[in-house]
C-alpha cells in the first residue's frame, strides 16, 4: 500500500481522530482535537492525526534527543556524490 498526504486523506484522518475519542473543533485556520487533558492543534486533520500518533508512540517524552536529531539531519543531507 502507498498513501500520500492529499486532499482525499482529510476526511479519513478526521474520522480516525474521532474514532480515537477526540472532540474536534476549528478555530480560525486551526483544527483542535481534545480528549481529556490532551489537546492538539494543527492546520489540518492529517497533521493533527500525526501529532496524536506521535504522543501515542513516544509518550510524554516525545521530544527528540540530540542523537536522534543528529541522525535525522544526517539522513536528510544529500550524500557528497549527489552534489
Amino acid at each position: 500500500m502507498f498513501l500520500a498526504d492529499a486532499a482525499k486523506m482529510m476526511t479519513p484522518a478526521y474520522l480516525a481522530i474521532l474514532s480515537k475519542g477526540y472532540d474536534v473543533l476549528i478555530k480560525g485556520d486551526v483544527m483542535i482535537a481534545q480528549c481529556g487533558d490532551r489537546r492538539f492543534a494543527a492546520d489540518g486533520p492529517v497533521a493533527l492525526l500525526g501529532l496524536i500518533s506521535m504522543i501515542e508512540i513516544r509518550g510524554e517524552a516525545w521530544e527528540a534527543t540530540d542523537e536522534e536529531i543528529d541522525r535525522f539531519v544526517a539522513m536528510c543531507e544529500p550524500s557528497s556524490g549527489e552534489r
